[in-house]
């Protein structure tokens, strides 16, 4: 039997904390392996968040999906979050250039190996590059066996799972799913540690290549 156990907002918050100041007093491996030990310790715990808002659902192939991520980032008004394994995706990448012509503070990280390994085709760097040169916060991480992750944490209070990767094989030949939840704060607040785990376990891509 599972034992779930509810997190406030004031401990997520914390936690959050935590891996900033944990990442202020290490560089190199052993900031890997600090945040790692506290990442484990905190995070791994399953978490329970009060439903709101309204879940949006669509498919692949060729079902809405990638539209429907492109939805969420058009939506964004003040900062996009983004964690993925596989990034090549043109209308994805489109969405969130124009969303940093807009205005909007766009964080991405991404698998090292799987988007700039010497076998990769060049369409994850280039479109990598692009978000970077328009000042996107663009990061590689190399800490897990797989970055698996597919998610998108929109102005704190849309989030958008799924088995999606952000690449055409998704949108155009594979079975997969896109869920959005709209208007959760209490749900990307949950996802937010996470996410500044794996941003703290990765390195710039500007700085890198």
């Amino acid at each position: 039997m599972i034992n779930y156990r509810f997190v406030s907002k004031a401990a997520l918050a914390i936690t959050a904390t935590a891996f900033v100041t944990l990442a202020a007093g290490f560089d190199g491996a052993d900031l890997r392996s600090a945040v790692g030990r506290v990442a484990r310790s905190i995070v791994d715990s399953p978490v329970r968040v009060p439903s709101a808002g309204t879940v949006e659902i669509a498919f692949s192939p060729k079902g809405g999906a990638e539209g429907l991520v492109v939805r969420v980032i058009d939506a964004a008004q003040v900062d996009i979050k983004v964690l993925a394994y596989a990034f090549t995706s043109a209308r994805v990448t489109q969405a969130l250039l124009r969303a940093r012509k807009r205005g909007v503070s766009v964080a991405l990280v991404v698998d090292e190996n799987h988007n700039l390994s010497r076998e990769s085709d060049g369409r994850a760097r280039a479109a990598l590059s692009a978000l970077s040169t328009a000042g996107a916060d663009v990061r590689v991480v190399s800490a897990f066996a797989i970055h698996h992750d597919k998610l998108i944490l929109s102005d704190s209070k849309h989030v958008q799972t799924g088995s999606f990767n952000y690449t055409v094989s998704a949108e155009t030949r594979n079975s997969e799913y896109v869920t959005v939840n709209w208007d959760n704060p209490a749900l990307a607040e949950a996802f937010l540690p996470h996410f500044k785990r794996n941003q703290s376990l990765a390195t710039q891509f500007a700085t890198k290549y």
